[in-house]
Protein backbone atom coordinates (compact mmCIF):
# COMPACT_ATOMS: atom_id res chain seq x y z
CA UNK A 1 0.00 0.00 0.00
CA UNK A 2 1.40 3.39 -1.03
CA UNK A 3 0.31 6.75 0.36
CA UNK A 4 1.75 10.25 0.74
CA UNK A 5 2.61 12.16 3.88
CA UNK A 6 -0.18 14.60 3.06
CA UNK A 7 -2.69 11.75 3.13
CA UNK A 8 -1.21 10.49 6.40
CA UNK A 9 -1.40 13.91 8.01
CA UNK A 10 -4.99 14.54 6.96
CA UNK A 11 -6.08 11.08 8.09
CA UNK A 12 -4.34 11.38 11.45
CA UNK A 13 -5.89 14.78 12.21
CA UNK A 14 -9.28 13.14 11.79
CA UNK A 15 -8.34 10.02 13.77
CA UNK A 16 -7.14 12.23 16.60
CA UNK A 17 -10.55 13.94 16.77
CA UNK A 18 -9.17 17.31 15.64
CA UNK A 19 -11.61 17.60 12.73
CA UNK A 20 -14.75 16.07 14.25
CA UNK A 21 -14.82 16.09 18.09
CA UNK A 22 -15.91 13.21 20.31
CA UNK A 23 -18.84 13.33 22.70
CA UNK A 24 -16.78 13.69 25.86
CA UNK A 25 -13.33 13.38 27.45
CA UNK A 26 -13.73 9.67 28.10
CA UNK A 27 -14.26 9.01 24.40
CA UNK A 28 -11.19 11.13 23.66
CA UNK A 29 -9.04 9.13 26.08
CA UNK A 30 -10.17 5.88 24.51
CA UNK A 31 -9.20 7.11 21.05
CA UNK A 32 -5.82 8.73 21.79
CA UNK A 33 -4.54 6.10 24.27
CA UNK A 34 -5.06 8.12 27.44
CA UNK A 35 -4.71 11.80 28.24
CA UNK A 36 -1.21 13.08 28.99
CA UNK A 37 -1.44 14.28 32.61
CA UNK A 38 2.08 15.34 33.55
CA UNK A 39 0.87 18.95 33.41
CA UNK A 40 -2.77 19.11 34.57
CA UNK A 41 -3.56 22.39 32.83
CA UNK A 42 -2.63 20.82 29.49
CA UNK A 43 -4.77 17.73 30.14
CA UNK A 44 -7.99 19.75 30.23
CA UNK A 45 -7.09 21.43 26.95
CA UNK A 46 -6.04 18.19 25.21
CA UNK A 47 -9.44 16.73 26.04
CA UNK A 48 -11.32 19.98 25.50
CA UNK A 49 -10.31 20.69 21.92
CA UNK A 50 -11.41 17.16 21.01
CA UNK A 51 -14.72 17.18 22.89
CA UNK A 52 -18.13 18.53 22.03
CA UNK A 53 -18.36 20.18 25.47
CA UNK A 54 -15.76 21.44 27.98
CA UNK A 55 -14.64 18.49 30.14
CA UNK A 56 -14.87 18.27 33.90
CA UNK A 57 -11.96 16.00 34.63
CA UNK A 58 -11.96 16.54 38.41
CA UNK A 59 -15.50 15.19 38.63
CA UNK A 60 -14.66 12.28 36.34
CA UNK A 61 -11.55 11.43 38.38
CA UNK A 62 -12.58 11.88 41.97
CA UNK A 63 -16.38 11.58 42.05
CA UNK A 64 -17.36 9.34 39.14
CA UNK A 65 -14.01 7.50 39.13
CA UNK A 66 -14.40 6.90 35.40
CA UNK A 67 -10.72 7.85 34.96
CA UNK A 68 -7.61 6.62 36.73
CA UNK A 69 -4.54 8.84 36.96
CA UNK A 70 -1.40 6.74 36.86
CA UNK A 71 2.06 6.34 35.36
CA UNK A 72 1.79 4.58 32.01
CA UNK A 73 3.76 4.65 28.74
CA UNK A 74 7.22 6.18 29.03
CA UNK A 75 6.66 6.30 32.79
CA UNK A 76 4.55 9.43 32.22
CA UNK A 77 1.36 10.33 34.08
CA UNK A 78 -1.79 9.72 32.05
CA UNK A 79 -5.51 9.67 32.63
CA UNK A 80 -6.77 6.25 31.51
CA UNK A 81 -10.40 5.12 31.27
CA UNK A 82 -10.99 3.15 34.48
CA UNK A 83 -12.78 0.34 32.67
CA UNK A 84 -9.74 -0.17 30.40
CA UNK A 85 -7.15 -0.30 33.17
CA UNK A 86 -6.94 -4.11 32.96
CA UNK A 87 -5.59 -3.83 29.40
CA UNK A 88 -2.94 -1.28 30.27
CA UNK A 89 -1.86 -3.15 33.41
CA UNK A 90 -1.50 -6.36 31.43
CA UNK A 91 0.80 -4.69 28.91
CA UNK A 92 2.76 -2.66 31.47
CA UNK A 93 3.27 -5.71 33.68
CA UNK A 94 4.87 -7.51 30.74
CA UNK A 95 7.08 -4.44 30.20
CA UNK A 96 8.17 -4.50 33.85
CA UNK A 97 9.00 -8.21 33.64
CA UNK A 98 11.71 -7.35 31.08
CA UNK A 99 13.20 -4.42 32.97
CA UNK A 100 16.73 -4.57 34.27
CA UNK A 101 18.20 -2.47 37.06
CA UNK A 102 21.89 -1.82 36.30
CA UNK A 103 24.24 -0.17 38.82
CA UNK A 104 23.42 3.20 37.25
CA UNK A 105 19.82 2.82 38.45
CA UNK A 106 20.98 2.45 42.04
CA UNK A 107 23.27 5.45 41.72
CA UNK A 108 20.44 7.58 40.34
CA UNK A 109 17.57 6.44 42.55
CA UNK A 110 19.25 5.11 45.69
CA UNK A 111 17.78 1.60 45.58
CA UNK A 112 18.76 -1.74 44.02
CA UNK A 113 16.63 -3.85 41.72
CA UNK A 114 15.91 -6.24 44.58
CA UNK A 115 14.72 -3.35 46.72
CA UNK A 116 12.46 -2.12 43.91
CA UNK A 117 10.79 -5.54 43.76
CA UNK A 118 10.34 -5.56 47.54
CA UNK A 119 8.93 -2.02 47.48
CA UNK A 120 6.49 -2.97 44.73
CA UNK A 121 5.18 -5.90 46.77
CA UNK A 122 4.92 -3.69 49.86
CA UNK A 123 2.87 -1.11 47.97
CA UNK A 124 0.27 -3.79 47.28
CA UNK A 125 0.18 -4.63 50.97
CA UNK A 126 -0.08 -1.15 52.51
CA UNK A 127 -2.23 0.75 50.01
CA UNK A 128 -6.03 0.60 50.06
CA UNK A 129 -8.94 2.85 49.24
CA UNK A 130 -7.89 5.44 51.83
CA UNK A 131 -5.52 7.96 50.21
CA UNK A 132 -1.99 8.14 51.59
CA UNK A 133 0.27 11.12 50.97
CA UNK A 134 3.68 10.49 49.49
CA UNK A 135 5.28 10.87 52.94
CA UNK A 136 2.71 8.53 54.54
CA UNK A 137 3.20 5.92 51.84
CA UNK A 138 6.99 6.14 52.13
CA UNK A 139 6.80 5.70 55.91
CA UNK A 140 4.40 2.75 55.62
CA UNK A 141 6.63 0.95 53.08
CA UNK A 142 9.80 1.60 55.10
CA UNK A 143 8.09 0.24 58.21
CA UNK A 144 6.73 -2.77 56.33
CA UNK A 145 10.18 -3.68 55.03
CA UNK A 146 11.99 -2.69 58.24
CA UNK A 147 14.31 -0.32 56.39
CA UNK A 148 14.01 3.37 57.40
CA UNK A 149 16.58 4.32 54.74
CA UNK A 150 13.99 3.65 52.01
CA UNK A 151 11.95 6.68 53.07
CA UNK A 152 14.31 9.02 51.22
CA UNK A 153 14.21 7.38 47.75
CA UNK A 154 10.44 6.87 48.11
CA UNK A 155 9.83 10.55 48.83
CA UNK A 156 11.27 12.03 45.65
CA UNK A 157 8.82 14.01 43.53
CA UNK A 158 9.39 12.08 40.30
CA UNK A 159 8.20 8.81 41.84
CA UNK A 160 10.58 6.61 39.85
CA UNK A 161 10.68 3.93 42.56
CA UNK A 162 6.88 3.75 42.64
CA UNK A 163 6.34 3.43 38.89
CA UNK A 164 6.74 -0.38 38.79
CA UNK A 165 3.88 -0.66 41.28
CA UNK A 166 1.75 1.56 39.05
CA UNK A 167 2.58 -0.65 36.06
CA UNK A 168 1.36 -3.70 37.97
CA UNK A 169 -1.89 -2.02 38.95
CA UNK A 170 -1.02 -1.71 42.63
CA UNK A 171 -0.96 2.09 42.80
CA UNK A 172 -2.63 5.11 41.20
CA UNK A 173 -3.21 8.73 42.15
CA UNK A 174 -5.73 9.65 44.80
CA UNK A 175 -7.30 13.07 45.40
CA UNK A 176 -4.95 15.80 46.55
CA UNK A 177 -4.95 16.47 50.28
CA UNK A 178 -3.98 19.98 51.39
CA UNK A 179 -2.39 20.46 47.98
CA UNK A 180 -0.23 17.33 48.29
CA UNK A 181 -0.45 14.32 46.00
CA UNK A 182 -1.82 11.07 47.37
CA UNK A 183 -1.99 7.44 46.29
CA UNK A 184 -4.58 4.67 46.46
CA UNK A 185 -4.87 1.04 45.42
CA UNK A 186 -6.75 1.01 42.08
CA UNK A 187 -8.86 -2.07 42.83
CA UNK A 188 -9.91 -0.72 46.22
CA UNK A 189 -10.49 2.77 44.82
CA UNK A 190 -12.63 1.53 41.93
CA UNK A 191 -14.46 -1.03 44.05
CA UNK A 192 -13.75 -3.94 41.74
CA UNK A 193 -11.02 -6.55 41.37
CA UNK A 194 -8.35 -5.81 38.81
CA UNK A 195 -8.00 -8.59 36.25
CA UNK A 196 -4.98 -7.76 34.05
CA UNK A 197 -5.38 -8.95 30.49
CA UNK A 198 -3.01 -11.72 29.45
CA UNK A 199 0.19 -9.98 28.19
CA UNK A 200 0.10 -11.18 24.54
CA UNK A 201 -3.53 -10.06 24.19
CA UNK A 202 -2.82 -6.82 26.06
CA UNK A 203 0.20 -6.02 23.90
CA UNK A 204 -1.83 -6.60 20.75
CA UNK A 205 -4.66 -4.41 21.99
CA UNK A 206 -2.31 -1.57 22.93
CA UNK A 207 -0.55 -1.76 19.56
CA UNK A 208 -3.81 -1.63 17.62
CA UNK A 209 -5.08 1.28 19.73
CA UNK A 210 -1.86 3.18 19.10
CA UNK A 211 -2.09 2.62 15.35
CA UNK A 212 -5.78 3.59 15.31
CA UNK A 213 -4.80 7.11 16.37
CA UNK A 214 -1.21 7.34 15.15
CA UNK A 215 -0.76 5.14 12.12
CA UNK A 216 0.95 4.50 9.85
CA UNK A 217 3.89 4.00 12.20
CA UNK A 218 7.16 2.10 12.42
CA UNK A 219 8.37 -0.27 15.12
CA UNK A 220 10.68 2.50 16.34
CA UNK A 221 7.68 4.83 16.65
CA UNK A 222 5.83 2.28 18.76
CA UNK A 223 8.87 1.64 20.95
CA UNK A 224 9.54 5.32 21.65
CA UNK A 225 5.91 5.96 22.50
CA UNK A 226 5.81 2.96 24.83
CA UNK A 227 9.18 3.77 26.39
CA UNK A 228 10.86 0.56 25.29
CA UNK A 229 13.46 -0.82 22.91
CA UNK A 230 12.57 -1.50 19.25
CA UNK A 231 12.91 -5.31 19.57
CA UNK A 232 9.72 -5.83 21.67
CA UNK A 233 7.81 -3.47 19.35
CA UNK A 234 8.93 -5.47 16.33
CA UNK A 235 7.70 -8.60 18.14
CA UNK A 236 4.32 -6.98 18.77
CA UNK A 237 4.01 -6.14 15.08
CA UNK A 238 5.09 -9.62 14.04
CA UNK A 239 2.62 -11.30 16.40
CA UNK A 240 -0.22 -9.05 15.19
CA UNK A 241 0.59 -9.36 11.48
CA UNK A 242 -2.87 -10.75 10.72
CA UNK A 243 -4.40 -7.40 11.76
CA UNK A 244 -1.82 -5.15 10.04
CA UNK A 245 -0.82 -4.18 6.54
CA UNK A 246 2.49 -2.74 5.35
CA UNK A 247 2.49 0.86 4.16
CA UNK A 248 4.96 2.82 2.06
CA UNK A 249 4.84 6.58 2.68
CA UNK A 250 6.30 8.68 -0.12
CA UNK A 251 8.57 5.81 -1.07
CA UNK A 252 9.70 5.02 2.48
CA UNK A 253 8.90 1.51 3.72
CA UNK A 254 8.69 0.13 7.25
CA UNK A 255 5.29 1.53 8.26
CA UNK A 256 2.21 -0.45 9.29
CA UNK A 257 -1.46 0.42 9.70
CA UNK A 258 -4.47 -1.58 10.86
CA UNK A 259 -6.06 -3.57 8.04
CA UNK A 260 -9.44 -2.07 8.93
CA UNK A 261 -8.04 1.44 8.40
CA UNK A 262 -6.25 0.84 5.10
CA UNK A 263 -9.12 1.68 2.75
CA UNK A 264 -10.01 4.82 4.68
CA UNK A 265 -6.41 6.02 4.61
CA UNK A 266 -6.01 5.28 0.91
CA UNK A 267 -9.19 7.23 0.14
CA UNK A 268 -7.92 10.46 1.74
CA UNK A 269 -7.37 13.07 -1.02
CA UNK A 270 -3.75 13.98 -1.65
CA UNK A 271 -4.46 17.72 -1.56
CA UNK A 272 -4.33 20.55 0.99
CA UNK A 273 -7.40 20.65 3.23
CA UNK A 274 -6.86 24.04 4.84
CA UNK A 275 -6.93 22.57 8.35
CA UNK A 276 -5.74 25.04 10.99
CA UNK A 277 -5.44 23.88 14.60
CA UNK A 278 -3.98 25.33 17.79
CA UNK A 279 -2.76 22.40 19.90
CA UNK A 280 -1.99 22.68 23.63
CA UNK A 281 1.27 21.68 25.27
CA UNK A 282 2.10 17.97 25.37
CA UNK A 283 -0.54 17.22 22.77
CA UNK A 284 -0.50 13.58 21.58
CA UNK A 285 -0.53 14.70 17.94
CA UNK A 286 2.93 16.20 18.52
CA UNK A 287 4.34 13.62 20.92
CA UNK A 288 3.92 10.53 18.76
CA UNK A 289 4.89 9.03 16.42
CA UNK A 290 8.38 10.41 16.18
CA UNK A 291 8.56 9.75 12.43
CA UNK A 292 5.56 12.05 11.95
CA UNK A 293 6.99 14.74 14.20
CA UNK A 294 10.24 14.80 12.27
CA UNK A 295 8.29 15.64 9.12
CA UNK A 296 5.78 18.00 10.69
CA UNK A 297 8.28 20.22 12.52
CA UNK A 298 10.80 22.30 10.50
CA UNK A 299 14.27 21.04 11.53
CA UNK A 300 15.49 24.51 12.40
CA UNK A 301 12.48 24.99 14.72
CA UNK A 302 12.58 21.65 16.55
CA UNK A 303 14.09 23.19 19.70
CA UNK A 304 11.12 25.56 19.97
CA UNK A 305 8.66 22.65 19.89
CA UNK A 306 10.49 19.99 21.90
CA UNK A 307 12.23 22.05 24.55
CA UNK A 308 14.57 21.27 27.44
CA UNK A 309 13.46 18.88 30.21
CA UNK A 310 11.02 17.18 27.82
CA UNK A 311 8.67 20.15 27.55
CA UNK A 312 6.43 20.05 24.44
CA UNK A 313 5.23 23.51 23.41
CA UNK A 314 1.72 24.47 22.31
CA UNK A 315 1.85 24.63 18.51
CA UNK A 316 0.03 26.03 15.51
CA UNK A 317 -0.62 23.36 12.87
CA UNK A 318 -1.47 24.34 9.29
CA UNK A 319 -2.26 21.52 6.86
CA UNK A 320 -0.42 19.02 9.03
CA UNK A 321 2.77 21.06 9.42
CA UNK A 322 3.79 22.86 12.59
CA UNK A 323 3.79 26.51 11.55
CA UNK A 324 4.42 28.23 14.88
CA UNK A 325 4.17 28.10 18.66
CA UNK A 326 1.81 29.97 20.96
CA UNK A 327 0.97 30.76 24.57
CA UNK A 328 -1.98 32.14 26.48
CA UNK A 329 -2.61 34.30 29.51
CA UNK A 330 -5.87 34.80 31.40
CA UNK A 331 -6.57 38.21 32.93
CA UNK A 332 -10.00 38.68 34.39
CA UNK A 333 -12.58 37.67 31.80
CA UNK A 334 -10.19 38.07 28.88
CA UNK A 335 -7.89 35.47 27.40
CA UNK A 336 -4.87 36.68 25.44
CA UNK A 337 -3.52 34.20 22.90
CA UNK A 338 -0.13 35.11 21.43
CA UNK A 339 1.00 33.19 18.34
CA UNK A 340 4.57 33.25 17.06
CA UNK A 341 4.46 31.91 13.48
CA UNK A 342 7.59 30.55 11.89
CA UNK A 343 6.80 32.47 8.66
CA UNK A 344 4.21 35.02 7.48
CA UNK A 345 0.71 33.54 7.35
CA UNK A 346 -1.94 34.28 4.71
CA UNK A 347 -5.09 36.07 5.81
CA UNK A 348 -7.35 32.97 5.71
CA UNK A 349 -5.02 31.16 8.10
CA UNK A 350 -4.90 34.13 10.46
CA UNK A 351 -8.71 34.25 10.45
CA UNK A 352 -8.83 30.53 11.26
CA UNK A 353 -6.41 31.07 14.15
CA UNK A 354 -8.83 33.64 15.59
CA UNK A 355 -11.57 31.01 15.54
CA UNK A 356 -9.26 28.54 17.28
CA UNK A 357 -8.39 31.13 19.95
CA UNK A 358 -12.09 31.60 20.66
CA UNK A 359 -12.41 27.88 21.36
CA UNK A 360 -9.80 28.19 24.10
CA UNK A 361 -11.70 31.10 25.61
CA UNK A 362 -14.73 28.83 25.92
CA UNK A 363 -12.64 26.03 27.44
CA UNK A 364 -11.03 28.33 29.99
CA UNK A 365 -14.22 30.16 30.89
CA UNK A 366 -13.13 33.51 29.47
CA UNK A 367 -15.62 35.91 27.95
CA UNK A 368 -13.32 37.05 25.19
CA UNK A 369 -10.22 35.94 23.30
CA UNK A 370 -7.68 38.52 22.21
CA UNK A 371 -5.28 37.34 19.56
CA UNK A 372 -1.79 38.75 19.33
CA UNK A 373 1.07 37.96 16.99
CA UNK A 374 4.62 37.59 18.24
Amino acid sequence: MKVTWRQVVRWRLRRQLLVEPAADALAVARRVCGLHAQVASCTELIAGIRSAAPPDLDTALWRDRSFVRTWAMRGTLHLLPADELDVWVGARTEYESRRRFPPSYEREHGVTGEQVHAITEAVGEVLGAEPLSRAELAAAIAARLGDPALAGPLSTGWGAVLKPAASRGLLCSGPATDGAVSFVNPAAWLGRPLRPVDPPAANREVLLRFLAANGPATAVDVARWWGDQPAPARRWIRESSDALTAVEVDGEAGFVVRVEDADELAAVPDAPAGDVVLLPGFDPWVIAPRSHRERAVPPDRAAEVSRTAGWISPVLVVDGAVAGVWEHERRGDALTVTVRPFAPLPAPVRDAVQVQAARYADLLGAADARLGWG
